[in-house]
């Protein structure tokens, strides 16, 4: 059976449906979670849908039930965006009956007895596998459900910059923007920040550079607690500072996690495939987008030993 039409057999079997997403969220993680929510309780008005993981000032204007274990008997649970259990926000889907998990990434998932694993890495978004899901079968689509898949369309894939398939990629937001998503007050939301946070960025402006010009920053306690900034601002939100840098093929920030004794690495590249490089080191993503999970400032510089070797191959490859 198609893997599509056997997701939408199971949300229309469950009267009870529960909706995850993988910690520290982004705006897909959100759009594609919290639209795929909104979307069956549009179709399912009689459905009981639930949402359920940690909070950030990424949540747009979305916000999380506090459901107990209790909810999960008898209950579908839908996984959006990723695949690897260690990164998913609340572990209680394991309770459900049946498990679905809609991803774009790479990954394979080491999630056992799932029902359906939808893992498609051509779309650029987990937010455009909803939408692409909802013109299959036609859904009804609120103008509220249309803001968050739009975003996290966008927010993905860059403002669209990075594209796996562009043609199919367009299609779906043309077709999501049928809906009336509010451009304007998500785009204020995502794109403008207060003087202050303008401010602090000068906390992280400088980098270094390896032999082959990888940028790197390396985020220890001290920076953060000193940038009053929550985590994932600094993580991913700050990564993205060495990018645009025409003699920088990679960059990558790695910020120190006191809360769960690890570093978090975000690995961007222009034009060079570095996904296998975070895949290595136990984590995942995009071809020129990923990360992962490190034990310590050592591994930090075996990534950054092997980024600076893949920056020297593609060196060597267009000379």
């Amino acid at each position: 059976m198609n893997i599509k039409k056997r997701i939408f057999e199971l949300i229309q079997s469950y009267d009870q449906i529960i909706i995850h997403r993988h910690l520290r969220p982004d705006m897909d993680a959100i759009g594609s979670q919290y639209g795929l929510y909104l979307t069956i309780k549009e179709n399912y008005p009689e459905k009981k849908v639930y949402v359920v993981g940690d909070m950030n000032e990424m949540v747009y204007q979305a916000k999380m039930h506090d459901i107990p274990d209790a909810y999960y008997i008898n209950a579908l649970a839908i996984i959006t965006d990723v695949s690897v259990s260690r990164m998913i926000s609340d572990d209680r889907y394991l309770k459900a009956s049946d498990v679905v998990i809609i991803d774009h990434h790479q990954n394979d998932t080491d999630v056992e007895h799932v029902s359906a694993f939808y893992k498609d890495p051509t779309f650029a978004s987990a937010s455009e596998m909803i939408v692409d899901f909802i013109k299959e079968f036609g859904l009804r689509v609120s103008p509220e459900a249309a803001t968050y898949l739009y975003g996290g369309m966008v927010t993905d894939t860059g403002r669209f910059l990075y594209l796996n398939n562009a043609s199919k990629t367009f299609e779906l937001a043309s077709y999501i923007t049928r809906f009336n998503p509010s451009f304007q007050e998500f785009y204020d939301y995502i794109y403008t920040e207060t003087l202050v946070k303008r401010q602090t960025k000068n906390l992280f402006s400088n980098f270094e550079m390896t032999k082959h010009n990888v940028a790197y920053r390396k985020n220890d306690a001290d920076i953060i607690l000193k940038s009053g900034l929550e985590f994932q601002a600094i993580s991913r939100g700050m990564v993205n500072q060495m990018a645009g840098i025409k003699e920088v093929p990679i960059w990558a920030n790695f910020t120190e996690d006191v809360e769960n004794n690890l570093i978090v690495g975000e690995f961007r590249a222009r034009g060079i495939t570095i996904v296998d490089i975070a895949k290595k080191y136990g984590g995942g993503g995009h071809n020129l987008a990923c990360g992962a999970s490190l034990k310590d400032w050592t591994e930090v510089d075996l990534v950054l030993k092997d980024l600076d070797e893949r920056a020297r191959e593609h060196a060597k490859n267009i000379k």
